[in-house]
């Protein structure tokens, strides 16, 4: 078969690294330039987590004083029976194997990358490595942390524009004979998560050497009618941290912390005050209360400052609606939208209401489930005020919902008063007042996650119990996109 244009490339009479060259404006992005470097006396291997446009796994393998390159489009696997599509991209220098950190926006591949694996491999497959690539058939045998022992990969029949290739683990002592099940049975369930507790570390080698700290009780189960331990909870806040974070950054936060975990008679703290003893690179700042207290609020600006506070037992991080730079003025509206005694279904009525009025002015509006029984609409505040102005607003287009759906829509404050409609709350909208911003956990038996949405999910279909700890996780690891990331300001997106 013809091999495709990156194939072309790389055996076309010049540098192997020209495509590479091509592809890149090293004036903005941080990645190694197009340089050779001396081989490694053991050619290495490594896989790096790319979260890019689609989050997938970039298996990277040294011959020819470069690296060989396919991006695999699922976590790889030790399962022969699962066979993970590697599509070949263009050869990058071998310094890149040592590359971590975030391609910038408007530059090819844009998106963080860290280390998944990496280690040295052997080739097995009888002749060199780049005869054994045109032949379309390479084996070797992988010494890493996580993928150890013999693979392959086969070229598939490409479709003229990128060369597909197939990974497969290759059956031996390392080969698990199939993919993990999932075990309703505690016990079994309790050993698991013993075991991805312990293993935490190793999945983060580079947050774990980096971090001022040292993780504490991993094995302690935090939500024990799902059996999610503490480890689940960090590995998940480490997950999402690059979501979440531009929510947080530069607000005041109020921690909702449950150190023991979500049980009817654990503690559960509602924390403002930032303790003393709190290291000091956890940034802090001063704010004076409606009763004239001074209340040293946490800034969560950073991964290291938002896994400390995970560790310290934080479940839900609540930050104000404004930022430092102008504690008065809201950088959005809050539609909390209230079941009470309604069906969900009538909830997705209301906020359909409400999308389609706020497209009429032409304002920018987002949905997310609440992580509880609700639904969040938010909606970015561009307009001249304060929290007043906004508040105001924001009554007023909830008032015009409730009189097209009078029969299950109201804004009334009082339970009494509502009749067991859906109630439309704004009252949020004051200064220090907070929300629950997306992608955090919220502090129920559930484990259930404030998750945003694409309006058209919004069906009968949705059920917001079915976003929790990993299930939300999976989902936000297929997108790896914030669908929400409309809703800040711009340099609230800064890193």
């Amino acid at each position: 078969m013809a091999a495709p244009s990156a194939a072309r490339t790389n055996n076309r009479p010049g540098p192997l690294l020209a495509e590479y060259k091509r592809k890149r404006d090293f004036t903005k992005t941080a990645e190694p330039s197009a340089k050779s470097a001396k081989p490694h006396k053991q050619p290495i291997f490594v896989i790096q987590e790319h979260h890019a446009r689609h989050l997938h796994y970039d298996l990277r393998l040294e011959a020819d004083g470069v690296l060989k390159s396919w991006a695999v489009t699922k976590v790889p696997t030790t399962a022969p029976s699962i066979r993970r599509l590697a599509v070949r991209t263009e050869d990058h220098p071998l310094e890149y194997a040592d590359f971590e950190g975030d391609i910038p926006e408007g530059q090819y591949g844009a998106g963080h990358v860290k280390t998944w694996d990496r280690g040295s491999y052997e080739n097995l497959s009888g002749r060199p490595l780049p005869e054994a690539l045109a032949d379309g058939k390479v084996e070797v045998q992988l010494h890493g942390k996580k993928l150890k022992g013999r693979f392959a990969l086969i070229r598939m029949a490409g479709d003229g524009r990128r060369e597909n290739w197939l990974l497969i683990k290759m059956k031996d002592e390392h080969a698990r004979s199939s993919p993990e099940r999932k075990s309703k049975d505690p016990a079994r369930l309790a050993r698991a998560n013993r075991t991805r507790s312990r293993i935490l570390p190793a999945q983060r080698p580079v947050l774990a050497s980096t971090l001022p700290f040292e993780f504490t009780n991993l094995d302690k189960v935090m939500f024990p009618e799902k059996g999610y331990t503490k480890g689940d909870v960090i590995r998940y806040y480490a997950a999402v941290a690059h979501l979440l974070l531009p929510h947080l950054r530069n607000r005041p936060i109020t921690l909702e912390r449950l150190p023991d975990g979500v049980r009817p008679s654990a503690p559960h703290f509602w924390q403002k005050h930032t303790p003393d003893y709190y290291p000091d690179w956890i940034p802090r700042i001063s704010v004076v209360g409606a009763d004239g207290t001074r209340v040293k609020y946490a800034l969560v600006n950073d991964e290291p400052s938002l896994l400390y506070l995970v560790n310290q037992g934080t479940l839900t991080f609540h930050p104000w609606l404004s930022r430092v730079k102008d504690l008065d003025r809201p950088d959005f509206v809050l539609f909390d939208l209230d079941p009470g005694e309604s069906a969900f279904t009538e909830l997705i009525k209301i906020a359909k209401q409400l999308h389609r009025q706020l497209d009429v002015e032409r304002t920018g509006n987002f949905v997310k489930t609440s992580g509880k029984a609700g639904l969040h609409v938010l909606v970015p505040w561009t307009r001249p005020g304060g929290y007043d102005d906004a508040r105001s607003w924001a009554f007023s287009m909830a008032r015009q919902v409730a009189k097209k759906l009078p029969d299950i829509a109201t804004t009334e404050r009082s339970k009494a008063a509502r009749h067991g409609k859906a109630y439309i709350d704004v009252m949020q909208n004051a200064r220090g007042h907070h929300v629950v911003p997306p992608y955090v956990l919220r502090a129920v038996p559930a484990a259930t996650v404030s998750t945003p949405l694409k309006w058209n999910e919004l069906t009968g279909r949705l059920n917001p119990n079915r976003f929790d700890l990993k299930t939300a996780l999976r989902r936000f690891q297929r997108q790896n996109k914030d669908l929400m990331e409309g809703l800040l300001p711009r340099e609230g997106y800064s890193r």
